[in-house]
């Protein structure tokens, strides 16, 4: 009996005919064997869609740290701009989806926001008439806002505020005032600054800021403690100094003891005495041989001296005197009689000499060990011979362990060594599995695991439950299909030559449609006849020629190699 497909040609035949395939597909026996699973991806594959759509997005924050008025106009930008976006009841921050963080900062940006953002823009904005204190106070905002960004650029600083006392210049040395600084940082929950990064924010805002001493820079973190404390890596260089020098005996001790003695049967203990005191010095000294004349000056004066005081002191000499006589000798000289006037002589000499000057500084601030002491205790049981220790041997030991820290008598170094008997390690009690440290530590993980392994062992066994079922019911329906009379045809053979057993005459169904629909109904393809397998063969040799190839060459060997065997026989 033909059937007759009713087809709407008005929708379209390509599009008609897909519901009539897709029928035809489902109703295939091959398809109807694996129906179960294809239902349970495609029930999958829907919640799976369901869930994306249903789902809430991820929400990223837009910008940490606004302020209230900022939020404000970021909220009423982005809903002008048809962006979804939220206030995080937790935080306090304006968040938007994560596919539109980079749009939403577009947008934002074009608009001017947010306004808080600090950088040199009071330099911007300065109009031309203001006075100079204005003018001041805004270039020192500014300086502090580009100083906060960038402690905030540093790991682990949330937010910065910087504070900056720049007093006002004088002529007067006296009145002259030393700038200063403070940080305030708010770190990130659960991080801490070093002492380096301390000690760099510190250098960072003397060397911005001209005239600031590191000394005058505090940085102060949210819980009120003084960090820049510390930055006085003096005493910190120093017991790190120690602590390396007392490790890297330690670690000889070890190296040296651990293959005479065993792991774990000696422990030791350093103690430095380190002298870091610093000492300077500074002489000069002259030489006074070897001198040399540098340069020379010379001057001579003379003068004549006053004549002395001349006659008889007394009344007499205020008497007129008597008259001249004339006398016909002239009168004789008296200057070659007497002796010659008196002079004064002046000599000044004044000589610079090239002297030679030795200036010598000497510091002494490289740490200086003053004493080691050097304390090991060795497990009695680790040198014991028979439970006697051997004469000579802890002696022996000191003299090892004296070479290796390189003992100086002078220096007043101390190394004990003593014998003691240590006590067992602790024995761990026997736990279970499911007791021990690392299932406790990851019991999520293994519940996760354990019931993984229950739902694939689960799936196993259903799946192995079904398969048994699925070939009981072939089994019978095949055997109802052939007939009590050829029952070894059951597992195998040509289905398609056996007669119909118990066919009704009456009946209209032939023995292969009876066969094809009681495997129709095993949920089994349907038999092939020899037009059947003819055409899947020609496919097959068709998709792969040289495996086929192959499999014709085998048998033309096994049908040669019969009629040899026949006739060595």
């Amino acid at each position: 009996m033909a059937e007759t497909a009713i087809i709407d040609v008005s929708a379209g035949g390509a599009k008609a005919l897909l519901p009539q395939q897709l029928r035809d597909a489902w109703e295939n026996p091959a398809i109807a064997a694996i129906r179960p699973a294809i239902i349970a991806a495609a029930a999958l594959l829907l919640a799976l869609a369901g869930w994306s759509m249903l789902r809430e997005p991820a929400w990223r924050p837009l910008y940490a740290e606004l302020s209230d008025g900022d939020k404000s106009a970021v909220l009423e930008a982005l809903q002008g701009g048809n962006y979804t976006a939220r206030i995080n009841p937790a935080t306090g921050g304006v968040e938007v989806p994560d596919a539109d963080v980079a749009a939403a900062r577009i947008l934002l940006a074009g608009q001017g926001l947010p306004k808080s953002a600090r950088a040199l823009d009071p330099v911007g904005d300065m109009p031309l008439g203001m006075s100079r204190a204005v003018e001041a106070a805004r270039l020192k905002s500014a300086l502090a806002g580009e100083l906060a960004a960038s402690i905030e650029a540093i790991d682990g600083v949330k937010r910065a505020t910087v504070h900056v006392a720049l007093p006002e210049p004088s002529v007067f040395v006296r009145d002259r005032v030393p700038a200063s600084a403070s940080v305030f940082v708010t770190l990130a929950p659960g991080r801490v600054l070093g002492e380096a990064q301390v000690r760099a924010i510190v250098w960072l805002i003397s060397s911005s800021v001209a005239g600031l001493a590191p000394e005058r820079v505090s940085v102060v973190d949210q819980s009120g403690a003084l960090l820049s404390a510390g930055v006085a890596a003096g005493e910190a260089a120093q017991l790190g100094y120690q602590a390396r020098l007392e490790a890297q005996v330690r670690e000889r001790l070890a190296k040296l003891l651990t293959p005479l003695l065993g792991q774990g049967r000696f422990t030791a203990e350093v103690t430095a005495d380190v002298d870091f005191s610093e000492n300077q010095s500074a002489s000069e000294r002259f030489e006074r041989e070897g001198s040399v004349l540098r340069s020379e000056q010379a001057s001579r004066s003379l003068e004549a001296a006053p004549p002395p005081a001349r006659g008889i002191p007394g009344a007499l000499s205020n008497t007129a005197p008597a008259a001249a006589q004339v006398a016909g000798t002239p009168p004789a000289d008296t200057a070659a009689a007497g002796t010659s006037p008196q002079q004064i002589t002046n000599e000044t000499t004044n000589r610079a000499w090239e002297i030679g000057k030795d200036v010598r500084v000497s510091r002494g601030g490289a740490p200086a060990l003053r004493r080691l002491s050097v304390a090991v205790v060795i497990d009695r049981d680790a040198i014991a011979r028979d439970g006697k220790v051997p004469a000579g041997e802890l002696e022996s030991l000191r003299r090892i362990i004296a070479g290796a820290i390189g003992e100086d008598a002078r220096r007043g170094d101390r190394i004990e060594v003593v014998l003691r008997r240590f006590a067992p390690p602790p024995e761990e009690p026997d736990t279970t599995w499911f007791q021990s440290p690392a299932v406790k530590d990851n019991w999520p993980l293994v519940l996760m695991a354990l019931a993984g392994v229950l739902a694939l062992g689960a799936a196993g066994w259903f799946a192995w439950r079904l398969r048994r079922i699925r070939k009981a019911r072939a089994a019978a329906a095949l055997a109802a299909a052939i007939g009590p009379s050829q029952p070894d045809r059951v597992d195998g053979g040509d289905l398609a030559a056996a007669p119909p057993a118990g066919a009704d005459a009456a009946d209209s169904q032939t023995p292969n449609e009876k066969r094809t629909a009681a495997l129709a109904a095993a949920g089994l393809p349907p038999l092939l006849d020899y037009q059947g397998k003819l055409g899947a063969t020609r496919e097959l040799v068709d998709g792969d020629t040289d495996r086929a190839t192959a499999v014709a060459r085998m048998m033309l060997a096994d049908d040669g190699a019969e009629p040899e065997a026949e006739a060595t026989s």
